[in-house]
């Protein structure tokens, strides 16, 4: 088997300025390639196009469209660099852009929850059960993050809260009348419950929500206020 052609110094260049962009979790475009390594910008684009050719990066540029650039695992192997978590780019506000994606709409990229969610040391995730919030877009299989707290949250805000006859807690929307709370669902089949302050246990509040990206049924929902 004929051993693989090795990258010119030039290739390589590029290939390794792919590399420190994206450990830097900025943007890469063939402009700023051009601009960083002091070369033509079609010169940039013939090499990444070798590059794709040798499976090295990801680059898929059309015209009228700037695609964005990664490097691949296999690039990544070639440098001797470890695996990267999956990193996604971050593409700004959803009904500001067209329907694709361009580098210029690429604002970073997250590769991890404290990249999305501002989360404190203690936070945890929860796996949900039942429907009772899908009106918000909380769905069984979904992951909710939860900050933990043993103070009483403010009226409107979604807790987790420990009741009385039920063996695990429960996520719900929080609204206190004196002594008494009740707790508000986001499925009009999920009737509100109410108890006596001193009976339930705060355990936490919601910060942040996953979906799992299940192909979800679209219901016509009037939550309770």
């Amino acid at each position: 088997m004929e051993q693989e052609k090795p990258l010119t110094p030039r290739q390589r260049d590029v290939l390794a300025e792919v590399a420190r962009l994206q450990a830097l979790g900025e943007n890469i475009t063939t402009g700023r390639l051009a601009e960083h390594l002091g070369m033509p910008r079609q010169n940039v684009r013939m090499y990444l196009l070798i590059l794709v050719e040798r499976q090295l990066v990801h680059y898929d540029a059309s015209e009228r469209r700037t695609a964005v650039i990664q490097l691949s695992d296999r690039g990544r192997a070639y440098l001797h660099l470890p695996p990267i978590v999956l990193s996604l780019p971050i593409v700004g506000d959803v009904a500001a852009g067209p329907p694709g994606y361009t580098s210029e709409h690429v604002e970073g990229y997250a590769t991890r929850l404290q990249d999305l969610l501002s989360l404190h040391e203690g936070d945890f995730l929860l796996r949900v059960r039942g429907e009772s919030m899908i009106g918000i877009g909380i769905y069984p299989g979904d992951y909710v993050v939860i900050r933990p707290s043993a103070a009483e949250p403010h009226n409107g805000e979604i807790a987790l809260v420990a009741v009385p006859g039920e063996d695990t807690a429960t996520l719900k929307r929080w609204h206190r009348n004196n002594g008494t709370v009740t707790l508000f669902s986001e499925n009009p089949d999920y009737p509100p419950m109410t108890f006596k302050t001193v009976d339930v246990l705060v355990q936490g509040c919601l910060v942040g929500h996953i979906g799992t990206g299940r192909a979800r049924q679209t219901r016509n929902l009037n939550p309770q206020g």
